[in-house]
């Protein structure tokens, strides 16, 4: 079983920014965008993304960064 893919960076969505537009949500192909526990922000799932930087381009309000591990 090989070990899973290791990344030098993730997304993140900050839910201060977030204006739960779903314009990340519309553009990510890995199904990797999810609504939040409150419903008033979306996340992302680390295991789906494939880090193709879609939803960063995508949102309006800034609020997809990108994060250097």
């Amino acid at each position: 079983m090989s070990a899973p893919k290791k990344f030098k960076f993730d997304y993140e969505i900050n839910e201060a920014v977030c204006m739960a537009c779903a314009a990340c949500e519309l553009e990510c192909r890995d199904n990797a965008i999810v609504v939040n526990d409150s419903a008033t922000a979306y996340a992302i799932n680390k295991d789906s993304c494939k880090r193709c930087g879609r939803c960063f381009r995508a949102c309006p309000a800034g609020a997809v960064v990108k994060i250097n591990l």
